[in-house]
């Protein structure tokens, strides 16, 4: 299963778990729907971001075949171009993380 159907699937079984427990306790409609997005969103940050890592990793890779004129997949060419920004800017977040600022 790729990442992002991994994650998608994850994501979405936390919202339905969240409604069920939500319409339990008794509220329904669209308030039922608006508690049970905003507890998912708040669970799925912390109990899936192994999962959003991967799959971000795996979108990087494929921006940047996309940026190499290489297919996703390929090999890359023998002389590697400089980075994206945004491959850039994770490698300072993670460098930052590491470093415990």
């Amino acid at each position: 299963m790729g990442a992002t159907l991994k994650y998608t699937v994850m994501r979405l079984g936390i919202f339905v778990l969240c409604l069920v427990v939500v319409s339990a306790l008794g509220a329904k409609g669209w308030l039922a729907l608006l508690i049970a997005a905003v507890v998912s969103v708040l669970l799925s940050v912390v109990l899936l971001r192994r999962q959003r890592e991967e799959m971000a990793a795996r979108l990087q890779q494929h921006v940047d075949g996309r940026v190499r004129g290489a297919q996703p997949g390929a090999a890359p060419t023998a002389a590697p171009r400089a980075k994206s920004r945004f491959a850039r800017g994770v490698d300072d977040d993670n460098a930052a993380e590491d470093t415990g600022r």
